[in-house]
C-alpha cells in the first residue's frame, strides 16, 4: 500500500503476532480500515500466509476493502464479507445444519411486508401491530441469547403464534435476515465437523455492533484454534435495536484473555474545532468508562467549522439546511455528494420530506438510501426479480405469490385457497401452485383460477424458453438480466433499478450465483446508495455509521428529539458523536424554536410550548446563535 504510511500506534498493529488475539480501539478517522488492510497485506506477504477472514459490519465497506485486499498479488484471503454474509456461505456449504427451511430463501422488505406478515396475522389470529411485536421478542430472543417476553402480548397469543410461524415458514419457505447468526450458532455448537469456518485469523471491523448471538459464534470459531482480532469504537455502539452494547468490545479482554490490546487515538478525518465539539457530547455519557482517552486531532488537521443554528420553526429549519448545503456548493467548492443531512429519525419522511421540497427548488440533487424499497416496491421490478427467482428454484414459494399478488383480478381469496391447500398437503406454496394448476385449480375461486392458469402458464413457457446461463462460471448477472428483459413475463426495469443491477456486477463476488445475486439486490442496493451518490445524501444518524463526507448538516436537535424520551440516554451520546464526526471540514446543528403540521408530533408534541436545543450541547464549546443571521453574515 504505497499511500499508507504507519503512524506509531498503527505501526504496534502491523508488527501483531498473528496467532495471538488482539484487540483495536480505534476512535473515528483513525485510519482503522486502513490499518487493518495493510496488516492483511503484510501477513499475506509471508512464506507461510494465514488463512484470514475479514468480516465487516456493511456491505459497502465490505466491497471497499475486498478491492484493496485483491489488488496484493499473493492473496490469499476469501473476499471480506458481513456476518450475515458469512454466515450465510457457512450454511450453505453445510446443508442442514441450520435448521431453517431449504433451499435457503430470505424474505427481502416487500416480500415480509406484503406477503409474509397478512398471512402469518391471519393465522396467528392477531392483529399485524401485534404480530409485529412477536416478531420483535423472537429476534430479540435470537439476537441476545436471553427470553425476552413483550408484556404487550398474552401467553396464548405467544404459543399460538409459535405454532404458526413454524408452519407459516414451512408453507413459505422463508428465513428472516436477523435469523441466520442465530443458525450459524446453532450449527457451530451441534456440528463439530462444520465446513468453511477453519480460519487461522478473523479480523472483525466496528465489533461494537456485535450482539450476544454474534459474539458467542465468534468464540465458538476461536476454540477452534482461530485468533481474533477487533476493532471497532465503544464510543460509536448505537445499534441497541438489535441488542448490540458497548460492553461486546470493552470486555474483550476478559473473553479472550492475554490479548493484545492497541489504541488508534489521532483522527485524521475531522477538523479540531469539530472533534472538540464531539468530543465534549460523548464525554457527557455518564456511563461511558472514566478515564478513556478522548479523540485527539492530527497536528495538521484544519480547524474547520461547527455551528449550532436556530430556527423560527420546521420550514425555516428546512428552507436553512438547504441554504446551508447551496452556499457550501457555490462558495465553499463542495459538490452536493460531499455534503451530509443527518437525521435522528424519519418515519414516513416526515423530517426529509420538506428539506428535500426546499432542495428541489433549488435544483440541488439528493438521494436517499431508503429509497431502495421504493424501487423494489414498483410493481414492473416486481414482476422481474420474481420471475428471476422462479429461473432459480420454480418452485420459489414467495416469488410465486408475488406474482399472484401483482395480477390484476387474482386477490387474496386464491392465495389464500393455496396456501390451505398447501398446509394440509403438506407441501410448500409453490409446490401446491403447481400440484393445483395441473388439477385446473379445483374448488379455487373461478374468475382468480382463470386469470391464475393464464399467469402460471406464461411464466412456465417464459422460464422455458430462458434456462439459468451456464457458459461462464463468472458471469455477470445485471447484464444478463438486461438481456433477457423486456416483455410481459419479465418487464424491463426502470432506470433505478437498471443502474443498481449493472452496479452489483462490480460489487459482488464473480463466482456468486443468480440466487445470491436476487439476496443481495436490497441490502446492498441500500448500502451503495449511503455510500455512494451524485447528489446530497439524506439518512439517518445510524445509517451515516462509516461514512465520511466533508461536511454534515444534522438537523432536529431539540431535546425530546435528540436525545429522544424514554431510551437510554448513554446510546443517544453516542449516536449523536457518530453523526458528529462524520464531517471533515462542516459541522451544522440546527433545531426549530417551534414545530407544526407534521413534525410537531416528535419529540414532545406541542404546538404552544417553545422547544429548546439538545441539552447535550449545554456548556459546551458551541453555543447555539440564530441561523438565518448566520447564513448572511457568514455568506451575505
Amino acid at each position: 500500500m504505497p499511500d499508507f504510511h504507519p503512524t506509531p500506534e498503527q505501526e504496534a498493529i502491523l508488527n501483531h503476532n498473528p496467532e495471538r488475539h488482539a484487540r483495536v480501539l480505534a476512535g473515528p478517522g483513525t485510519g482503522k480500515s486502513a490499518t487493518l488492510v495493510a496488516l492483511i497485506d503484510k501477513l499475506l506477504a509471508t512464506a507461510l500466509p494465514p488463512r484470514i477472514k475479514l468480516l465487516t459490519f456493511t456491505r459497502a465497506a465490505t466491497g471497499e476493502l475486498a478491492r484493496k485486499v485483491s489488488a496484493h498479488p499473493a492473496a490469499a484471503a476469501e473476499r471480506p464479507s458481513t456476518i450475515h454474509s458469512f454466515a450465510i456461505s457457512v450454511l450453505l456449504r453445510n446443508p442442514g445444519a441450520g435448521g431453517f427451511p431449504e433451499p435457503l430463501r430470505i424474505a427481502d422488505t416487500w416480500e415480509y411486508k406484503t406477503l409474509v406478515r397478512r398471512t402469518l396475522a391471519i393465522r396467528a389470529g392477531v392483529s399485524v401491530r401485534t404480530l409485529e411485536r412477536l416478531v420483535q421478542e423472537m429476534a430479540a430472543n435470537w439476537e441476545s441469547l436471553h427470553p425476552e417476553t413483550d408484556t404487550g402480548v398474552s401467553s396464548e397469543q405467544r404459543a399460538r403464534f409459535v405454532g404458526v410461524w413454524n408452519e407459516h415458514r414451512r408453507v413459505y419457505g422463508y428465513t428472516l435476515l436477523n435469523e441466520l447468526p442465530f443458525s450459524l450458532r446453532k450449527a457451530l455448537l451441534n456440528h463439530p465437523d462444520l465446513q468453511a469456518v477453519n480460519y487461522n485469523l478473523m479480523i472483525v471491523d466496528e465489533y461494537q455492533d456485535l450482539n450476544a448471538c454474534d459474539l458467542e459464534v465468534l468464540r465458538f470459531i476461536a476454540a477452534r484454534g482461530c485468533s481474533i482480532i477487533a476493532a471497532g469504537d465503544d464510543d460509536q455502539s448505537i445499534y441497541h435495536f438489535r441488542k448490540a452494547a458497548p460492553e461486546g468490545i470493552r470486555r474483550f479482554p476478559q473473553d479472550y484473555p492475554d490479548s493484545d490490546d492497541y489504541p488508534l487515538s489521532v483522527s485524521k478525518r475531522c477538523g479540531k474545532r469539530i472533534i472538540s465539539w464531539a468530543n465534549y457530547v460523548i464525554q457527557g455519557d455518564p456511563d461511558r468508562p472514566q478515564g478513556r482517552p478522548a479523540l485527539t486531532s492530527a497536528l495538521e488537521s484544519p480547524d474547520g467549522e461547527a455551528c449550532l443554528l436556530a430556527f423560527r420553526g420546521e420550514r425555516d429549519e428546512a428552507s436553512g439546511v438547504a441554504t446551508i448545503a447551496q452556499k457550501l456548493i457555490e462558495h465553499e467548492g463542495l459538490l452536493p455528494s460531499d455534503i451530509l443531512v443527518l437525521l435522528r429519525s424519519d418515519y414516513n419522511g416526515v423530517f426529509s420530506k420538506p428539506i428535500k421540497e426546499r432542495l428541489s427548488e433549488l435544483n440541488i440533487p439528493y438521494s436517499d438510501p431508503d429509497a431502495i424499497h421504493d424501487i423494489l416496491a414498483d410493481q414492473p421490478n416486481r414482476r422481474l426479480l420474481s420471475t428471476l427467482r422462479l429461473v432459480c428454484n420454480r418452485s420459489d414459494s414467495l416469488a410465486w405469490s408475488s406474482l399472484l399478488h401483482c395480477t390484476s383480478g387474482i386477490g387474496a381469496a386464491f392465495i389464500d385457497y393455496i396456501y390451505n391447500r398447501a398446509r394440509t398437503a403438506p407441501r410448500s406454496f409453490g409446490e401446491e401452485l403447481l400440484s393445483a394448476f395441473t388439477e385446473n385449480f379445483p374448488e379455487g375461486p373461478l374468475s382468480a383460477s382463470r386469470k391464475a392458469r393464464e399467469l402460471v402458464n406464461n411464466v412456465l413457457s417464459w422460464l422455458d424458453a430462458h434456462p439459468l446461463p451456464t457458459e461462464s462460471p463468472q458471469i455477470k448477472y445485471g447484464q444478463w438480466i438486461m438481456s433477457v428483459a423486456g416483455d410481459e413475463i419479465a418487464p424491463a426495469p426502470t432506470n433505478d433499478l437498471r443502474n443498481l443491477l449493472l452496479a452489483l456486477d462490480d460489487v459482488l463476488e464473480p463466482d456468486a450465483a443468480l440466487e445470491r445475486f436476487l439476496g443481495q439486490i436490497e441490502p446492498l442496493g441500500k448500502d451503495l446508495a449511503c455510500a455512494e451518490s451524485q447528489g446530497i445524501r439524506i439518512m439517518t444518524m445510524a445509517s451515516a455509521k462509516g461514512l465520511t463526507a466533508r461536511a454534515a448538516i444534522i438537523a432536529a436537535l431539540e431535546d425530546g428529539i435528540m436525545p429522544r424520551e424514554n431510551v437510554a440516554l448513554s446510546e443517544e451520546h453516542r449516536l449523536l458523536y457518530v453523526a458528529m464526526t462524520r464531517a471533515q471540514e462542516f459541522s451544522f446543528g440546527t433545531w426549530a424554536r417551534r414545530r407544526r403540521g407534521p413534525t410537531a408530533r416528535a419529540g414532545r408534541p406541542s404546538v404552544a410550548t417553545p422547544r429548546t436545543h439538545s441539552h447535550f450541547f449545554d456548556g459546551g464549546p458551541v453555543q447555539s446563535q440564530d441561523g438565518a443571521a448566520y447564513i448572511r453574515a457568514r455568506w451575505g
